[in-house]
């Protein structure tokens, strides 16, 4: 049984940034780690314990929105139902995308994202 090459911390980062670059040639806003409160939104990608993962982040005034009716109760709203399709279709769009570009993915255990494997 052969047993996985764990990738340096260096070869994470270099498929971290050439992720970035794919991304960004596909039309999507990338932001890096430190820009993930930027309130347009955009694709998230950063290095998470050794490991690269892309997410979607929608603009503030929706998620805002969105969070201001479930907090009131109010679940069914439009702008609720809204923020929850927008964030499924981007998550399903995603790994497409990171397929078509050769990236092999899992999705992320816990909310939205993908982890991009490394021996991508």
């Amino acid at each position: 049984m052969e047993i996985a090459k764990v990738p340096s911390y260096e070869e994470v980062e270099v498929l971290a940034e050439r992720l970035r670059f794919d991304l960004a040639s596909a039309g999507f806003a990338v932001l890096r780690p430190e820009q993930e409160d930027e309130p347009e939104g955009g694709l998230l990608v950063g290095v998470d314990k050794g490991r690269v993962c892309v997410s979607w982040a929608v603009h503030e005034r929706l998620a805002d929105a969105s969070l201001d009716m479930e907090e009131a109760g109010r679940d069914r709203e439009d702008v609720v139902l809204r923020y929850e399709t927008v964030r499924a279709a981007m998550h399903l769009a995603l790994g497409s995308i990171l397929n078509a570009f050769g990236y092999r993915t899992v999705t992320r255990g816990i909310g939205f994202g993908h982890t991009v494997l490394s021996d991508s």
